[in-house]
């Protein structure tokens, strides 16, 4: 899963023709829910709506959110083995389940660390609903309308078509190395050898490619008298009663299906 497949997702998404501050207030308002409720059952109703959205509704294939969620599953499973296994000296050892050392696993620990991934589970797949249906060019121009300085939209702007320039080499270079047999051993240099050896060349020429098309994208728009803003003519879309009415009746059944339980904590 790349950055193009996600940007080639939301372009192709049905919900790309709606406003976008519909899908930033749905996304947004999911986040909320997910970060500020309980974990069960606040994560479990964020989960849900958020999947039943992305599959149901914006018709995003299985395959491309599961491969879009791989990179944060890794990262919340390390984030729960860090909080799982608390380091120190027990107080007492019969109410841990496993110990060896300082190291041990208890009812508290596990508890931590299942809330921890269920909310990063579930505010993950509400984000995971503006990233694979609006694509960023939409989003910077929605930007323009809170008065966001020219100078940053530029800026994030141009980074996010210097990712796809910087993809793009390197996967032109990959193949050319890829057609001269760079995995293959020759000589002395065994076939792992050489990769790392091509790896290493492969970015040095993508470091110094990727700068030559850099400064070529930069010369483009000094030369057509580029000086704050490169502004482009908003697409005017129709906003849905029934959409926002969708929106705010699951985001407060979700915290009217937790408040017993967040009531009870907040007291």
């Amino acid at each position: 899963m790349t950055i193009t497949s996600l940007d080639d997702a939301a372009w192709d998404s049905p919900w790309r023709r709606r406003p976008v501050g519909e899908k930033v207030a749905l996304s947004l308002g999911l986040v909320a829910t997910a970060l500020c409720t309980p974990a069960w059952p606040g994560t479990l109703f964020v989960s849900v709506a958020a999947a039943v959205a992305i599959l149901a509704f914006a018709r995003i294939r299985a395959r491309v959110l599961w491969q879009a969620m791989c990179a944060p599953l890794v990262f919340l499973a390390l984030g729960g083995v860090s909080v799982l296994v608390s380091v120190g000296t027990a107080q007492d050892p019969t109410a841990v389940w496993w110990h060896a050392g300082i190291l041990s696993v208890g009812p508290v620990s596990a508890r931590q660390a299942a809330n921890l991934v269920a909310h990063g589970l579930a505010g993950t797949l509400a984000l995971m609903i503006l990233a694979l249906t609006t694509p960023m060019v939409d989003l910077l121009t929605w930007m323009r309308r809170f008065r966001v300085p020219d100078s940053l939209l530029e800026i994030a702007n141009l980074t996010y078509r210097l990712i796809f320039v910087l993809l793009d080499t390197v996967a032109t270079a990959h193949e050319a190395s890829r057609c001269r047999l760079g995995d293959a051993p020759i000589g002395r240099l065994n076939g792992f050898r050489r990769r790392w050896e091509n790896t290493a060349a492969l970015m040095g020429s993508v470091g110094i490619r990727a700068w030559s098309r850099a400064n070529r994208l930069n010369d483009g728009l000094v030369n057509r008298g580029f000086e704050d803003s490169l502004l482009t003519l908003p697409v005017r879309r129709a906003g849905s009663w029934r959409f926002k009415a969708v929106t705010l009746l699951v985001i407060a059944g979700s915290w009217a299906a937790c408040w017993p339980v967040a009531g009870r904590l907040w007291r």
